[in-house]
């Protein structure tokens, strides 16, 4: 049988739009007791559909048409209303579907045609073509100067280690030499690469310096010795004779403009393989990158072993038509699957480490909590309570109950291995988009609030998140949360506040006394489309982020460089959410080359970032990306 679904724009205002999906029948066969089931990531108002009736949980939508005979080479046509912005990307809308006969399991593949948008963006970007830089180093470095002559290196050529710390950094290089430009060195001896401490060096800071006798890098920390290797790597170029590489004479003096230069990843809504997070992990090392944010759990998708509890990867790892998780955003008639084993949480952990990268768990509560819900409904539901509230990605069960003695047990549990797996001194607890209504309609929860004299639900929040601070604290961990931690006004000032609805959230928040990390998605949400052709993959809910846009980002720029608030900015995150992201290519072109220009907002000072400038490094910087096999988003295409 053949089936195909279309779907239109049929009108749209400001923040209703009204669709016309269409269902043919190309087969010669009649069908009988049919039914839709489809994907598309906004919330379909059930009252609004015509001709059927709809039923949605997150992404994932059944339609069961009022006739359910549908003749052959016929078309079955209904409508329906979102409460959404006019759609401009094709990747708006439905991402797969399947027909089923409702007395039968088997599942029919269905042709999905991209949307008929009404109004698409009719704007465009353009980047100027440049000529390619003499030293095409991203991010760029904060004081440098290049001489005549050049350095060659050959296969003959050996690291000599001068510094206690460097090891690691110059067995990275070693592997990426070779990885790169197919160079193998000879065994770490006396040689043309010398490793040197100097202990005027802070954390992080280097200097690279390469004249007739060699190349030297000097660094007082660990970090340190990586970021000069990175930048090594990329001021080589390959010569015309074999096995050889050269590299300009120049001395560096690089320190980081902020302390904390991060990148999230999300692996709940779509599980990317340990080998995909290493990949990525060795990129952020190359644009001196500190910290990978790993968001590990989410409504769709518990992505971590935890021993005390196995269904939470028995059940929560698992999206499928027939188990607790149904499906969510992409191959909805499969079984999709997987999670990270403490084994190989180790393994990354000690990868990153090796690249000076720390990594940051996230535990997601006490929203967004879908997955561990569903795996764990003797610990973690209230039969009683009653209450009425759908999230922001569309759930009704999302939410754990400050008032269940088993919330407890869970995040005792779960902290407890979490700790123990992540040396990092930092937890992320996450503790956004909490939907209103959440445990209005709940017995045990109104006797909590009455018990401690609280007066609004969110300082139930605010009355858990405080626990699982307490118990952080009692592992030697610091809370880090999202925006939203703050709500109930329970957590200490000791928590850490990232930023993402807006710069203006944590401008509130640092004036409170919390410190801030820098994470606004109209700046620097790698899932956002990176222009306005309809065919560009992404979303646009906080904005289209070019790649211009993300350069230009200066954080809390209003604000005076000696405003006594700006010493609470720890530093800048980006975060790729992965909704839409489910392969290595897709990965790639989000992330490329936009990655490199917001690594330059973390490292490089304000004074010494220039667009064009920047353009021209980073045309010269293609050619390390092609040696990755990187399927980066050309500026100039």
């Amino acid at each position: 049988m053949s089936f195909r679904v279309d779907l239109a724009v049929v009108s749209e205002q400001k923040q209703f739009c009204r669709f016309g999906l269409t269902v043919h029948n190309l087969s010669d066969q009649d069908i009988h007791n049919w039914s839709l089931t489809f994907v598309i990531d906004r919330f379909i108002s059930p009252d609004s559909v015509t001709n059927a009736a709809l039923s949605q949980v997150g992404s994932f939508c059944t339609l069961e048409p009022n006739n359910t005979h549908l003749k052959a080479n016929a078309h079955f046509y209904c409508e329906f209303s979102i409460t959404t912005a006019p759609l401009r990307f094709y990747t708006d809308g439905i991402k797969d579907a399947f027909i089923q006969f409702n007395n039968s399991n088997a599942r029919h593949p269905v042709v999905v045609t991209p949307i008929v948008l009404a109004s698409p963006y009719k704007e465009r970007t353009h980047i100027t073509p440049v000529d390619a830089a003499t030293l095409n180093i991203i991010p760029k470095p904060n004081q440098y100067e290049i001489y005549d002559g050049q350095y060659t290196l050959s296969n003959d050529s050996q690291i000599t280690l001068q510094a206690s710390g460097a090891e690691e950094a110059a067995n990275w290089l070693q592997q990426e030499l070779s990885s790169l430009f197919d160079f193998k060195m000879k065994p770490i001896g006396k040689g043309d690469i010398l490793y040197r401490t100097n202990p005027t060096l802070d954390e992080g800071e280097y200097q690279l310096i390469v004249d007739r006798f060699g190349v030297r890098l000097e660094a007082g920390s660990a970090s340190g010795f990586v970021h000069a290797s990175a930048t090594l790597l990329q001021a080589l170029t390959r010569c015309a004779e074999p096995n050889q590489l050269t590299i300009p004479y120049l001395k560096i003096v690089d320190s980081p403009r902020f302390k904390y230069r991060g990148m999230m990843l999300d692996c709940s809504r779509h599980f990317h393989p340990v080998e995909r997070v290493k990949r990525l992990i060795n990129n952020l090392a190359h644009y001196k990158f500190n910290t990978f944010h790993w968001h590990l759990t989410d409504d769709e998708g518990w992505r971590i072993e935890i021993k005390a509890f196995p269904e939470l990867t028995q059940v929560g790892s698992t999206r499928s038509v027939d188990s607790p998780l149904v499906p969510q955003f992409s191959t909805i008639s499969e079984e999709y699957s997987g999670f990270y084993s403490q084994a190989e949480i180790k393994q990354v952990v000690a990868y990153a480490e090796q690249r000076g990268i720390t990594i940051i768990p996230e535990i997601d509560v006490p929203g967004h909590c879908r997955a561990a819900i569903k795996s764990l409904p003797h610990l973690l539901v209230d039969d009683e309570d009653h209450s009425q509230y759908r999230s922001i990605q569309n759930y009704n069960d999302n939410v754990l109950s400050p008032a269940l003695p088993g919330t407890y047990l869970f995040l005792d549990k779960v902290l407890e291995e979490v700790a123990e797996l992540f040396p990092s001194k930092w937890v992320h607890i996450g503790a956004d988009e909490v939907p209103s209504g959440v445990w209005e309609e709940s017995q045990k929860c109104q006797a909590l609030m009455q018990e401690h004299g609280y007066s609004d639900t969110k300082e139930l929040q605010g009355h858990l998140l405080r626990y699982a601070e307490k118990k952080l604290r009692s592992l030697g961990k610091r809370m880090v949360g999202w925006e939203e931690a703050q709500h109930g006004d329970k957590v200490s000032k000791d928590t850490v506040i990232y930023s993402w609805l807006s710069e203006e959230a944590a401008l509130k928040c640092a004036k409170q006394g919390f410190d801030v990390i820098l994470q606004p998605g109209q700046y620097t949400y790698l899932d956002m489309a990176q222009d306005y052709a309809p065919e560009e993959p992404g979303v646009d809910w906080a904005n289209v982020i070019p790649l211009e846009h993300a350069y230009r980002y200066e954080p809390l720029a209003e604000l005076d460089d000696q405003d006594p608030i700006k010493k609470r900015v720890l530093g800048i995150q980006c975060a790729l959410w992965c909704e839409i992201v489910n392969n290595q290519q897709r990965m790639d072109y989000m992330i490329f080359p936009r990655l490199t220009a917001i690594a330059e907002a973390c490292w490089t000072q304000n004074t010494q970032r220039n667009w064009e400038d920047y353009l021209s490094r980073l045309k010269g910087h293609l050619s390390l990306l092609n040696k990755q096999g990187i399927n980066y988003r050309s500026p100039w295409k």
